[in-house]
């Protein structure tokens, strides 16, 4: 009976140091999402200064040739802006496929524990 009592023991003890090492990857990931939406509000404010930038050039540009390039720049910065938040909606969409993956990781690891504990005290 000691030898069982031990082995559960030990289980319980492996499960409690899983458990723990889950919890910290969940607030790691929740820290990263944090990141995540500061660098997303950086994005949207460069953004904004880029289009105010091109309003300011537009203004002081005269001629085909500068309305051509004023196009240009334009379509360059709508291209890098859309690529950066595609980038962005990756980057979130996969912190919060591994949120999930740890929560559920913890839930089997505390169904898992309290079983244990369970026939431990029989």
């Amino acid at each position: 009976m000691d030898a069982t009592y031990s082995k559960l023991e030990q289980q319980l003890q492996q499960v409690k140091k899983a458990t723990t090492t889950v919890e910290i990857n969940i607030d790691q990931t929740r820290r990263k999402q944090n990141e995540q939406d500061w660098l997303e509000e950086d994005s949207k404010h460069f953004e904004q200064e880029k289009l105010e930038l091109l309003d300011h050039l537009r203004i002081g540009w005269q001629g085909e040739e500068a309305r051509g390039f004023h196009r240009y720049l334009e379509e360059q910065q709508h291209e890098e802006s859309n690529a950066w938040m595609q980038d962005l909606q990756t980057k979130r969409t996969d912190l919060a496929t591994e949120l999930q993956e740890n929560k559920a990781q913890l839930h089997h690891l505390e169904t898992k524990q309290a079983t244990l504990q369970k026939e431990w005290r029989l």
